[in-house]
């Protein structure tokens, strides 16, 4: 299965804006303004964010500054979180990313969980502080703990890869639940991988297809693709459709367009479940010439070899006519169901009727 792994979100604007869409239709600059300039820090705050953004007002870099540092003196987390991203990025300020921790840690102190994955990121990266794995991880899991649904993706992906924290896929499932019930999409495809392969809870297709289906929902092209992959190469045929994966397939390329070699690769593989193998070939020789054409990629060159080995595999089961699959995956072992997963009950995702589960492409006819 290919998915995107989750990354540390980091921007001050995304945290706020279904506040700032929320107040959009009501929001009284002169009103802000006087109580601002009262003193009332949630008001200097609010427009320090709106200048920052342009949301509501003209975009004013020098105007935010001044209005969150007056909100910043008052320890306002917020506007102490964002000196720290504008000292981080200079600007309105002067850069200075040891200054940039210095916000960061006073409101990540507070129990702002952007603060804390901020001050996170800075541990990961060595930037303005000594770079400690331990340490980021720790600040990353106070925010996750804030219920912050971003940090609990990034604390689930450290657990599930065992970096600053010791390897953890049964919590690491548990936090993809928490953050894919608060509608985080990343979440949702994670944990979907995660029945698919069974890591960290039992095997279930049926669950991984439930939580595929969900994120599909939104707009995300890498929900729209992890769905048309899983509908065509699932080792248990009763979860193929390739009639949706073709459609999701496209709708992931037009989303992205056309530019990344991962969705024509699902295409060709939909293609060819759906038994359109002239035009699997084709679709499959062009993920190839855009895979080799991928000179940015920070793909890893022993990585690099093993997909371009798989991509020409498939190729490969294209021009003889057969569908690609995903081996039977190995899953963990003792792994319990989580109980707060109520994704089959919500979602109310029929039973398919039962056909042989294993798929065995070489021994099947061929699809006209």
């Amino acid at each position: 299965m290919k998915s995107a792994k989750p990354l540390i979100w980091s921007c001050l604007i995304l945290f706020f804006a279904p506040v700032m869409s929320a107040q959009q239709e009501t929001f009284d600059v002169d009103a802000f303004q006087q109580l601002a300039g009262r003193g009332n820090a949630n008001a200097q705050f609010e427009l320090g964010v709106r200048l920052l953004s342009g949301e509501g007002l003209p975009k004013d870099v020098t105007k935010a500054v001044e209005w969150l540092q007056k909100a910043a003196a008052q320890e306002h987390p917020g506007a102490m979180n964002a000196m720290g991203t504008l000292c981080e990025e200079g600007a309105g300020v002067p850069k200075d990313e040891k200054k940039a921790n210095e916000w960061y840690e006073r409101s990540a102190k507070l129990g702002f969980p952007l603060a804390q994955m901020n001050l996170a990121e800075s541990y990961e990266k060595g930037r303005g502080v000594v770079q400690d794995d331990k340490k980021a991880v720790e600040w990353l899991a106070k925010a996750a703990h804030e219920n912050f649904p971003y940090a609990q993706a990034a604390y689930a992906w450290k657990l599930e890869h065992g970096q600053g924290v010791a390897k953890n896929n049964v919590e690491a499932a548990a936090w993809y639940l928490k953050a894919a019930q608060q509608g985080l999409v990343a979440a949702q495809t994670h944990l979907a991988y995660m029945y698919y392969i069974g890591a960290g809870v039992p095997l279930d297709y049926r669950r991984a297809e439930a939580w595929y289906r969900f994120a599909a929902r939104s707009e995300d092209p890498w929900a729209h693709n992890d769905l048309a992959w899983f509908l065509s190469t699932c080792p248990d045929l009763n979860h193929h459709d390739p009639d949706s994966a073709i459609a999701f397939a496209r709708s992931a390329g037009e989303k992205l367009s056309g530019k990344r070699y991962e969705v024509v690769d699902t295409l060709a593989a939909a293609f060819a479940r759906a038994g359109k193998y002239g035009e699997a070939v084709q679709t499959q020789m062009k993920a190839l010439v855009m895979f080799d054409e991928d000179k940015n990629s920070e793909i890893k060159p022993e990585e690099r070899a093993k997909l371009e080995k798989e991509l020409i595999g498939r190729l490969g089961l294209y021009k003889k006519q057969h569908p690609f699959s995903d081996e039977e995956p190995k899953a963990d072992a003792d792994t319990k169901p989580m109980v707060e997963d109520r994704i089959l009950q919500e979602q109310e995702l029929p039973r398919k009727k039962k056909r042989p589960s294993k798929v065995d492409d070489s021994d099947r006819p061929v699809v006209s």
